[in-house]
């Protein structure tokens, strides 16, 4: 089965896209582990999970809260989230 020529251009661009706007599990472990950041980790699962436990050094900042949120955010640094894992 043969895919269109213009249909194989829409995945790539997906791909090339999403792969810019995502930043890589392993890079952020890495950071994690090294206690360096290069960006600011946002845990977005809510307030009562945060207090419960959360990756040192992320800011909490739960999904409801976003918008009223974002005008604090730096803007000279990569946002990075992270919510519920399934490992």
């Amino acid at each position: 089965m043969a895919f269109p020529l213009q249909e194989i251009r829409a995945n790539r661009d997906y791909f090339v896209h999403k792969l810019q706007a995502e930043k890589q599990r392993n890079d952020v472990l890495k950071a994690v582990e090294g206690g360096k950041f290069d960006f600011v980790l946002l845990d977005t699962r809510g307030r009562e999970p945060f207090a419960n436990g959360h990756i040192p050094g992320a800011w909490c900042a739960p999904e409801e809260e976003i918008e009223k949120l974002a005008p604090l955010l730096p803007t000279d640094r990569e946002l990075v989230t992270y919510c519920w894992g399934h490992d």
